[in-house]
């Protein structure tokens, strides 16, 4: 989907957001290194962490140079570092080059029509984002409430870059759902070859999927249970979007 969204965030609040997110994270990996992360089966807060750091730092290197790192990555020595000290290396490397660069600037993404730094700005704070909520869960205090806009943003993000990227399915239906939160709407088309988004399009009998914001958003990202009502094509929706994130 290659238009500009019209819920995305002025840049310099995504970097507000951004920092917000990380400190919660990153207050929370001491206590979670040894605990089961729910959101991510298999995995430790440590391993949630270490992921985390690598992709920060794997973005950083991106950006300084425009082009996705391809030889040596990730880096050995990393391996070295505890995951607390890892995650803010890395984060400090990348925040030094997003403060160093504009987001007009030229960054290697995987999507064709966005080759910005800005792209990555707005897809880590997202990504930071979602993991402080798997780190909260596996803490078991509650999670704090996402911010409204961000949150509004991130379902748009997650459908109209996550999604439209997934694989061809030959068996899907073709079957279209509507997703509507705080008077915004998504049709979603699981075509064969590809997902098809229509924002803000007129209610046409599809099935609807009506939910809060935060809860949609967790949903879609495989953290909150499916919404009512029930539908055949609902499942099939966030199945296809599992594959692509």
């Amino acid at each position: 989907m290659d238009q500009a969204s019209p819920h995305a965030l002025p840049f310099d609040r995504y970097r507000e957001l951004l920092d917000r997110e990380y400190r919660i994270l990153a207050d929370l990996v001491p206590a979670t290194l040894d605990l089961p992360v729910p959101a991510c089966p298999g995995w430790t807060g440590e391993d949630l962490a270490r992921h985390t750091a690598i992709v920060f730092l794997h973005k950083a290197e991106t950006i300084r140079t425009g082009e996705r790192p391809s030889h040596g990555w990730p880096p050995v020595s990393i391996g070295s570092l505890p995951a607390p000290a890892l995650l803010t290396h890395s984060f400090t490397s990348l925040t030094d080059q997003l403060d160093r660069h504009r987001p007009e600037d030229p960054a290697e993404t995987f999507v064709p029509w966005d080759q910005t730094v800005g792209f990555w700005i707005r897809r880590l704070t997202h990504e930071t984002a979602i993991h402080r909520v798997d780190l909260q869960d596996a803490a078991g205090g509650g999670a704090t409430r996402l911010d409204p806009d961000l949150t509004v943003d991130g379902i748009d993000e997650v459908l109209t870059v996550m999604l439209v990227r997934s694989r061809p399915d030959r068996t899907a239906s073709g079957a279209v759902v509507r997703l509507e939160t705080g008077g915004h709407s998504w049709d979603v088309r699981l075509d064969p070859e590809q997902v098809r988004i229509t924002r803000d399009a007129t209610a046409n009998g599809h099935p609807t999927v009506r939910t809060d914001p935060e809860g949609l958003l967790l949903w879609l990202w495989g953290r909150a249970a499916q919404p009512d009502p029930p539908s055949a094509a609902v499942p099939e929706l966030r199945a296809r979007l599992a594959r692509a994130l």
